[in-house]
């Protein structure tokens, strides 16, 4: 069905993989659409709990934009590529279920920004990090380097896309880029266990945590905790979380 990524499905997770490992899985602008209709598909089948991507082969998650197809393009091309990557990176955020990066290798351009768009980043520890994009002449474009500020600060955000300085795995997770490494024999299983010990848990509750932290960090503190008190309530309301703490006091008791 698709040219530049693999979908498997089943047991409740959508596994995407970046398939180009010819040139380190870098995203051109059909690899985008793909991964734009593999997020869509998630979207709307019920059955689909997780979502996670990957890239093929032991090398790299995805060393950025497709440079060839970028040298060629018009700047009215350049602007269309840029519309349809920020499409992405929006939809992977406000998927209503969780996205996780198993990032190997390199993470670089379009490669980190897809990353940073997903919910929870776990590592190998070959996992490097970097925005190249100012030799190249041009700026992280899939919204990168506003999302990395966001996540490192400012100041720090500068740094890294300024100098193009790589970040490697222990510095990323150090920074809280990442929220764990892996040896890179063990990234796929450890993503598999963390996207099947998440659909033990409620989705509404992740889908409501998932939201409060992506909007309420653009909020004042008073808007962001009124938000809360109304994604709280939604959640609390809810048939679920009267079966999930009934189950659980019944399994205490039985303690």
């Amino acid at each position: 069905m698709y040219e530049n990524i693999i979908v498997e499905t089943g047991d409740g997770i959508e596994l995407i993989t970046l398939n180009r490992p010819h040139v380190l899985n870098a995203l051109n602008i059909d690899a985008v659409s793909e991964l734009r209709d593999a997020i869509e598909y998630a979207s709307q089948t019920e059955e689909i709990k997780v979502v996670v991507i990957r890239g093929a082969g032991d090398r790299a998650f995805a060393a950025g934009q497709d440079i060839e197809e970028m040298q060629a393009e018009t700047p009215a091309e350049g602007r269309s590529m840029i519309a349809n990557g920020h499409a992405l990176m929006r939809e992977i955020e406000m998927l209503p279920k969780p996205v996780i990066a198993a990032i190997n290798g390199y993470a670089f351009g379009g490669g980190f920004e897809l990353a940073l768009a997903c919910d929870i980043r776990i590592a190998a520890d070959n996992a490097v990090f970097a925005f190249p994009e100012p030799s190249l002449g041009v700026i992280p474009g899939y919204g990168g380097a506003v999302r990395l500020s966001k996540l490192i600060g400012v100041s720090r955000a500068q740094y890294f896309c300024m100098t193009e300085e790589w970040i490697n795995a222990q510095r990323a997770y150090d920074m809280g880029l990442v929220g764990k490494i892996t040896k890179p024999s063990e990234l796929m299983d450890e993503a598999v266990r963390m996207a099947q010990n998440m659909m033990k848990k409620s989705l509404a509750s992740q889908t409501a945590l998932k939201r409060l932290i992506r909007d309420g960090m653009d909020m004042t503190l008073e808007d962001a905790l009124s938000y809360e008190r109304k994604l709280f309530d939604g959640v609390f309301s809810s048939q679920e979380r009267v079966d999930r703490m009934a189950a659980f006091l019944a399994k205490r008791k039985k303690k």
